[in-house]
């Protein structure tokens, strides 16, 4: 269409010429004089003629929400254990001589302590049944989703084992001369496993039981259960002591390491636990070597395990069903031992019975500080002059429990989880590296009913520190 207006245009029935910009021009100046006349009338203020010259300003367009950040899913590492040189993908069954173990039944929906102390069963379990133990993840949810919600937050469904830990139970190599199979992903056991044969009659009985089934692909099924269950194994005292001696001894054990993620997170924030100016190598570069030469004591240092959140409530829980402390945690070796009122001597009902539970699993600032205060004096504490809060107890929370124990002693440090600083993938697996501190501090005062206070327990006892640096609110 062309332009309407062009030279010798003659407008149609009701169009107008357009207007002369000189008019306009007019306009503008006469509004310019009405607005002087006032000005000089003293109508309206000289700095505010500006605001009828000036254009309306542009409205700000509201925020934009922030991004939303999902947690990693670790793909690298998933990946890494797809590549473990033990896998031969050319392969579409077992060798003759490869045998398998897959524990579908393992641990879901729980937190890191309790899914790791039955994971380094599983293995030791494989181990001693001269199979390869097939690795499953440290699983919260296994529906196919990505993500779940937990106190309404997004965290990764599962993790791979080896984004916090490393060594046999993750695919890594046996000790020179022990010839045990090694571990396996459990997407090279379904490859050259598509027929399963699945065993539904602990350790020995086991053992034995793998050792005699001729087919190279077992599997205990998902609805069997765990082997290692917390009724049947981690919540009975004693259960574990008669095992200990060949499970500490196994490469299970003294070859377990944390993943560089976690050595990483460790030394980043290493002022936090080490003394001041150590001359002590970082973790992370360092070659691989066993357990104990890689994460020795660190002296001076405290460790309390100060459980907050979730345990107000599970603590009440505990003395309902008249529960022990878990795990290693009941060895009659250690100090502070917990006894289960005989039933009748403290009934369910009784403020005696609750306050006797909240002590040992919920103290308060004040019991925790009284208790410090009494560890300090003994032998094993001498020399302590750092102390680390593992928590997940809220800022003000800890601001106070800090204040305490300054009160206490003359500390040069005081610390908690809260100051460790983490990159996003170090976020979502943190409690690792609460663990591998608990595991070498010179002092651990734990929470008996903690599966984390137990494995860091478990490790600590396996590198032979004293069992009077290890104790129990």
């Amino acid at each position: 269409m062309l332009p309407r207006f062009v030279k010798n245009y003659t407008p149609l029935a009701g169009d107008r010429y357009p207007r002369s910009r000189s008019r306009y021009t007019y306009l503008a100046a006469g509004f310019a004089l009405y607005l002087t006349c006032l000005y000089l009338f003293g109508v309206i203020e000289p700095g505010s003629i500006s605001h009828y010259l000036s254009p309306p300003p542009s409205p700000t367009p509201p925020p934009l929400p922030p991004p939303i950040q999902l947690p990693p899913l670790y793909s690298e590492y998933h990946n890494e254990e797809l590549r473990l040189p033990q896998q031969n993908w050319n392969k579409t069954q077992p060798s003759e001589n490869e045998r398998f173990l897959f524990l579908a039944g393992h641990a879901r929906g729980q937190g890191w302590g309790n899914a790791l102390q039955e994971h380094l069963l599983n293995a030791y379990l494989a181990y001693r049944s001269g199979r390869s133990f097939v690795m499953s993840n440290f699983t919260w949810n296994d529906d196919g989703s990505l993500y779940s919600k937990y106190n309404d937050r997004d965290i990764p469904s599962q993790i791979p084992y080896s984004v916090l830990i490393r060594g046999p139970i993750v695919g890594g190599p046996m000790p020179h001369g022990d010839p045990a199979p090694l571990a396996v992903s459990k997407v090279y056991f379904d490859h050259v496993c598509p027929t399963k044969h699945s065993a539904t009659a602990l350790t020995d009985t086991f053992a034995r039981l793998f050792r005699d089934i001729d087919s190279p692909c077992v599997e205990l099924e998902r609805w069997s259960g765990s082997v290692y269950g917390h009724n049947e194994v981690f919540g009975v005292r004693g259960s574990l002591e008669k095992l200990w001696p060949a499970f500490a001894a196994s490469p299970i054990i003294t070859h377990f390491g944390y993943s560089t993620l976690i050595e990483v997170a460790f030394d980043m924030n290493r002022d936090l636990f080490l003394p001041k100016g150590s001359a002590a190598p970082l973790l992370s570069p360092l070659p691989y070597t066993t357990n104990i030469e890689r994460y020795p004591m660190i002296p001076g240092l405290m460790a309390i395990h100060v459980r907050r959140g979730d345990y107000e409530v599970h603590c009440t829980a505990l003395k309902r069903w008249a529960e022990d402390f878990v795990s290693v945690n009941t060895f009659s070796t250690l100090p502070d031992q917990f006894v289960v009122p005989a039933h009748g001597e403290l009934p369910d009902d009784t403020d005696a019975n609750a306050a006797y539970y909240r002590r040992r699993c919920f103290p308060d600032v004040g019991e925790m500080a009284a208790k410090v205060r009494e560890v300090l004096r003994s032998p094993a504490a001498r020399g302590v002059d750092r102390i680390y809060i593992m928590t997940n107890g809220r800022a003000d929370f800890v601001d106070e429990l800090k204040a305490a124990l300054r009160q206490v002693h003359e500390w040069a440090s005081v610390t908690s989880s809260r100051d460790v600083v983490l990159t996003w993938e170090q976020k979502f697996v943190a409690q690792a590296v609460d663990q591998l501190v608990a595991q070498r501090a010179q002092i651990l005062i734990g929470n008996g009913f903690s599966t984390l206070t137990s494995t860091a327990v478990t490790m600590r006892l396996a590198n032979g520190l004293p069992v009077e640096s290890t104790r129990f609110w």
